[in-house]
């Protein structure tokens, strides 16, 4: 599961970083930052863009969305498969968040990071939405896999994390469904920064969260 993430990068380190030729958003909100909110993606259309979507593709109209898409499955569902094979993203984040069961409701929250680098690339698929006066927006879903041995004791989920050198390739249009599945299969190896912050459990927020669908 990837439900929480930590952004604090500015925008014009991130138009740095992924070499940004087309700038759509001047500030987004900093911070923990959270499914439903409007977060800095970049993605390829005529040329590298960064713009602002809303975490989590709608799926129905009782507030219910899905954040997640596990690498597992992700070319087969039918929410997804248009997506992962024309419209894949980059999420940035400098941290993502996950809670490690301790049993009885207990809960304890730990953040992870880089240690090669500020800003992660998580991998993920976007789509254009309408929203409920019927205006077009962009939204996202970040892709799971299976945890790497560093991260299994604390939940067995992680989000995809792609290196420097695999973000060019995730992003380019003509990709073959071979190498986006070797992609999809890479996440391992990386050297993380974990640290515990609490033990309070994840707060509600107003919509039922599908975490992998």
């Amino acid at each position: 599961m990837c439900g929480r993430v930590l952004l604090d990068s500015g925008i014009i380190e991130m138009i740095q970083k992924f070499r940004i030729k087309n700038r759509l958003v001047d500030d987004y909100a900093r911070g923990e930052l959270f499914p439903s909110q409007n977060l800095p993606v970049v993605f390829e259309k005529d040329e590298r863009t960064i713009a602002l979507a809303k975490w989590g593709f709608s799926l129905d109209f009782r507030k219910r969305l899905v954040i997640n898409a596990r690498a597992e499955t992700i070319t087969e569902k039918i929410m997804f498969r248009e997506a992962i094979a024309t419209t894949r993203c980059i999420i940035p984040a400098n941290m993502f968040f996950e809670w490690q069961d301790q049993g009885g409701r207990k809960k304890i929250k730990y953040r992870i990071g880089l240690q090669d680098s500020d800003i992660m690339s998580l991998g993920g698929v976007y789509k254009v939405s309408l929203d409920k006066d019927l205006k077009p927006h962009l939204s996202f879903v970040i892709i799971t896999t299976e945890a790497d041995e560093s991260m299994k004791e604390i939940h067995n989920r992680m989000p995809l994390i792609l290196t420097d050198d695999a973000v060019d390739l995730w992003l380019k249009k003509d990709m073959s469904m071979n190498r986006i599945s070797e992609l999809l299969n890479s996440n391992f190896g990386h050297k993380f920064i974990i640290e515990k912050c609490d033990d309070k459990p994840p707060e509600e927020k107003g919509y039922e969260q599908i975490s992998m669908f």
